[in-house]
């Protein structure tokens, strides 16, 4: 019996309805699909733009930043005028007003002392010039002062009497404190002891007085044609003697430096020089500065330049040199000429802080200069008057004149970074004591009066030294290999060979300084004739790998092996070289070099440093190989297949095709390759740090060291203040290399599009 058939339960559906439904909702969901992927592809082109944004800020911010740190080493030095006070007439009691003898400043810019020829010595408040007290010059037992000074190092003030003698008082200002502020500032004066300068006790009528490592010394003039000098040596032991000028020649100023050191100027325009040993003074030289009188002596800060001012407004820096390097004897030289006035000098104050020194003149003209880059910093309007003496605060920050009218004049000044020109930075700059302007960075010393050699010329120099030899390294075997694995290696071993080399680059830097510096160079070191014979028995028993293996291997067998098959005999032949260089080095070295190489060196003038050049080319260029391996593979990878087809198709062998098509082609890319790799080198900082002897050196030899930018900075900002002038010559020598690289960087991309743009045309 048939089955009896189930019901049909289906709900009948209108004829399309079914698939208008299905398609709304199809496109619904489609357009909310679309929508979604509109809103990602508009998040991601805004997160995309915004690091691209970010990044370019990031630049430019860096770059901004680090132009606002290194700009103000070229500002202008600022002078404020803080105002004249009236001084001499309180102390004159009511007479006229008494010429200031000399003038002194404490460093917190409260009070301003001056030597009166009464006797007294008189502190006056700075701001306004109000007396603040008087105190008897301690020892003058009732003669008058007929002639003074100040040391600018400890407050030391010398008077010269009319009876010949000297007698000496520190003046010391102790801040007195409330909480961490200064709640006031007390004067005291101390009494130095009294010394009899002449025994036939003439007056005085220029003195000087200098203390220092255990002994002192003190000069004076109390005749035209004599100079009367004490001095106690180490051993406490005191002296006194009198030395004198050749005939006709007039005494006119005496400024003693170094306790050891005497000069004194004469109305002819001489300089004579003493030095202080166990004989008692010796004359050492006698030095024509003009021809004019000699009216100021001053020793700058650290006693090794004496500067003079003469009767016509002229202004030099005298210090002792060599006249060459191999001379045995000093002379004195003019190391330093400045701006001259045009009236006769009337004082030298020099700073106790840096070596700058202000020059006052009798037309009122007053001059602020630096003694080593003879940068003229300020000149103040004339005066109205002569201006007998002036002094710079402690700190650097004012300046105070004494007046012929008895008033002092008084000056705010802001001047940061007094040694830095564009000449003292990128020129020969004559530094005390050396026989020429030279190129010199030397940014600290022993103590504070060192002067700062700050030439970025032998860092410069130094960049370039160090990049020179880790191209000559590195681009030869890079290119080569970037061409051998491109053009003669089968594709699965290139692919193999290339991310091998390319992962070198991920070595941090630090390690192979690490290694360079406390391996390497002993090994180079200890056979350094090996390690030069390796080099070209290197290139010659690989090119021998090369030979043996067209040559002597079979045809046949070559041909079962897939390109890139003589790698392991290169390698081999290579290790050979090695092996050879090893063994023949010593047999060289005792033929060629006398059995020591690195003494062979020394006796013709060419030292041998331990981590030198040759470290560094062998340890950066380690270290750039990547770099320069990949953009020139890429390069040479990017020569179109026609082209070399084509060229073997006419008969052309591999090598031929390789040398005449693919390299000229790729000739672009691979300098590409080249100018990215110097950017490498010369921005590296550790290898260079570790594996150098970092000595700003201006010599092409391998043999010796180097100091790059990167490297500087690295040593040196640990010794750099913020805000000095240290600190800021730093960030210009980033700028400098930020510079360097950019343009190494920018000429290797503008060069890499041209085999870009051609090749996409053929």
């Amino acid at each position: 019996m048939p089955r009896p058939s189930s019901p049909d339960r289906s709900v009948p559906v209108p004829p399309g309805a079914a698939g208008r439904g299905g398609v709304r909702e199809r496109v619904s969901a489609a357009s909310r699909q679309l929508r979604r992927v509109k809103r990602i592809d508009r998040a991601a082109v805004a997160l995309i733009t915004l690091g691209g944004v970010g990044v370019i800020a990031s630049v430019v911010g860096m770059l901004v930043f680090i132009a606002g740190e290194a700009v103000p080493l070229f500002r202008e030095a600022r002078v404020t005028d803080a105002g004249a006070v009236s001084v001499a007439a309180a102390v004159a009691s009511g007479k006229a007003p008494a010429a200031l003898r000399t003038l002194g400043i404490d460093e917190h810019l409260t009070h301003v002392y001056t030597v009166e020829p009464d006797g007294r010595l008189a502190f006056w408040r700075y701001a306004d010039g109000t007396l603040v007290r008087t105190s008897a010059f301690p020892g003058l037992d009732g003669a008058t002062v007929t002639s003074s000074s100040r040391t600018g190092w400890g407050d030391v003030v010398a008077a010269g009497t009319s009876d010949g003698r000297v007698a000496l008082a520190q003046v010391r200002f102790q801040p007195r404190y409330a909480g961490t502020t200064i709640a006031g500032v007390d004067v005291v004066v101390r009494a130095h002891g009294v010394v009899p300068i002449d025994e036939a006790r003439r007056p005085v009528r220029d003195v000087s007085y200098r203390e220092g490592d255990g002994r002192a010394t003190v000069a004076a003039i109390v005749d035209e044609a004599a100079v009367c000098v004490w001095w106690r040596d180490e051993t406490g032991r005191a002296a006194s003697a009198t030395v004198g000028a050749e005939a006709g020649e007039c005494f006119t100023k005496v400024r003693v430096g170094r306790p050891t050191e005497i000069a004194a100027g004469t109305a002819s325009g001489r300089v004579y020089g003493w030095t202080i040993g166990p004989d008692g003074p010796r004359l050492t030289s006698v030095s024509p500065v003009g021809d004019r009188s000699v009216t100021a002596l001053a020793w700058a800060l650290g006693d090794h330049t004496l500067l003079v001012g003469d009767a016509a407004g002229r202004v030099s820096g005298w210090f002792d040199a060599r006249p060459s390097e191999d001379a045995a004897e000093v002379v004195k030289v003019e190391g330093h000429r400045f701006t001259p006035h045009q009236a006769a000098i009337t004082a030298i104050s020099p700073s106790s802080r840096d070596k700058s020194f202000v020059t006052a003149a009798a037309d009122g003209s007053l001059v602020l200069h630096h003694t080593t880059s003879q940068r003229t910093l300020v000149v103040l309007p004339t005066q109205g008057g002569p201006l007998q003496t002036a002094a710079i605060a402690p700190k650097a920050d004012a300046i105070v004149v004494a007046r012929g009218d008895g008033r002092l004049a008084r000056f705010d000044l802001v001047n940061p970074h007094p040694e830095v020109t564009m000449g003292t930075l990128f020129g020969r700059t004559w530094y005390e004591g050396y026989p020429q302007p030279a190129f010199v960075w030397q940014s600290t010393g022993a103590s504070d009066e060192f002067e700062p050699k700050l030439s970025l010329v032998p860092l410069v120099f130094g960049t370039f030294k160090a990049t020179f030899y880790a191209l000559l390294f590195a681009v030869p075997l890079a290119v080569l290999a970037a061409l051998y694995t491109s053009q003669f290696v089968h594709p699965d071993l290139r692919a193999w060979l290339k991310p091998t080399v390319e992962i070198m680059a991920a070595l941090p830097s630090v390690v192979v300084g690490f290694v360079a510096g406390l391996w390497l160079a002993g090994v180079v070191e200890r056979h350094l004739v090996q390690v030069v014979l390796f080099m070209p028995l290197a290139l010659a028993s690989g090119t021998a790998g090369i030979v043996l293996w067209r040559r002597v291997v079979p045809s046949a067998l070559r041909g079962r092996v897939r390109p890139g098959g003589e790698l392991p005999l290169i390698v081999l032949m290579i290790l050979l070289g090695l092996g050879l260089a090893w063994a023949i080095g010593p047999l060289v070295e005792q033929a060629v070099f006398g059995g020591d190489a690195r003494l062979w060196l020394s006796d013709r003038g060419s030292s041998y440093a331990q981590r030198n050049s040759l470290v560094v080319g062998l340890a950066t260029g380690f270290a750039v190989i990547p770099i320069v391996f990949t953009i020139a593979d890429d390069a040479f990878a990017s020569v179109p297949p026609s082209l070399t087809a084509a060229s073997l198709a006419l008969g052309a062998s591999r090598w031929q095709t390789a040398l005449r098509v693919v390299v000229p082609t790729a000739s672009p890319g691979v300098f590409s390759a080249v100018m990215v790799g110097f950017g490498r080198a010369i921005g590296e900082t550790m290898i260079v740090l570790m594996a150098t002897g970092n000595t700003p050196l201006m010599d092409w030899s391998v043999f010796n060291g180097m100091r790059t930018l990167s490297a500087n900075i690295a040593v040196e900002i640990p010794e750099a203040p913020v805000g000095g002038t240290l600190y800021r010559v730093l960030f210009l020598s980033a700028a400098l290399l930020f510079v360097l690289t950019f343009v190494a960087n920018t000429v290797a991309e503008v060069i890499r599009q041209r085999p870009r743009d051609r090749n996409n045309a053929l």
